[in-house]
């Protein structure tokens, strides 16, 4: 088992993503595995956001020394890097290329379900693209969708950035109503009732119809809304390749 060493930096000496160094041996016998120590950082993710991720608690909660999992993972943004990686989901299957739209909305819909559920990804992914190789295999799968599908390398470009913009802007907006929900102990419903007397007031400068977009979007569910939004999207795809 190789491990990577943490040593090398890019050449303006700042140190460069983990996938792009070279490894060095752990112990002959380590007490601990990278995989073990990665799970046991997306638990505290999970839990707590970034700022609950700390190598001493890490170690605690995995009831070993600090010192040790630096062998394995060499400082805090590597372990991140790991740690995104590690809940991207698996690539979507590739079926006939008449079925391409159903391929890229389950390839979709997996990545999204995985960004609300590990909301700290979205986070990460705003200062550290994700290049490690479930990332890149999931990139991947949809690539070879879209040229199944006959899409020419210029509409390629443009659909995978449409696909993956709308994925994880659409996890961006929900993870926030999600998160106030839970700051506020309230759903996304009653949350609206209370916006109801500031919306009344707003119409005043705005169209009635936002006030009327936020009601409905208060009365429908999370993945109801992605879904709408994505079928939206892949119907422009299909627009643009025919």
């Amino acid at each position: 088992m190789t491990e990577t060493s943490g040593r090398e930096t890019t050449p303006k000496g700042r140190q460069g993503s983990i996938w792009l160094r070279e490894t060095k041996k752990s112990p002959s016998k380590p007490s601990l595995s990278r995989e073990q120590i990665v799970q046991a950082a997306v638990r505290l993710l999970d839990e707590g956001g970034v700022r609950n991720l700390r190598m001493r608690q890490l170690a605690t909660s995995l009831n070993s020394a600090p010192m040790s999992l630096y062998w394995h993972v060499p400082n805090k943004d590597d372990l991140l890097e790991l740690a995104v990686d590690a809940v991207f989901p698996d690539p979507p299957s590739r079926s006939d290329a008449a079925d391409w739209q159903d391929d890229i909305k389950s390839g979709a819909i997996g990545l999204f379900e995985v960004l609300l559920r590990h909301s700290w990804v979205i986070e990460l992914m705003g200062g550290q693209p994700p290049v490690g190789p479930r990332a890149l295999a999931h990139t991947s799968a949809i690539i070879e969708i879209l040229e199944r599908a006959d899409f020419t390398p210029q509409q390629l470009d443009s659909a995978l950035a449409a696909i993956y913009y709308y994925i994880v802007g659409a996890a961006l907006s929900e993870a926030s109503w999600l998160t106030m929900s839970n700051r506020r102990a309230e759903n996304e419903e009653e949350w609206a009732a209370r916006l109801g007397p500031y919306l009344d007031a707003a119409v005043q400068d705005h169209p009635k119809s936002l006030a009327d977009y936020i009601n409905r979007s208060a009365t429908t569910s999370t993945q109801s809304r992605f879904r709408e939004g994505l079928d939206c999207m892949i119907s422009g795809l299909e627009g643009m390749r025919s």
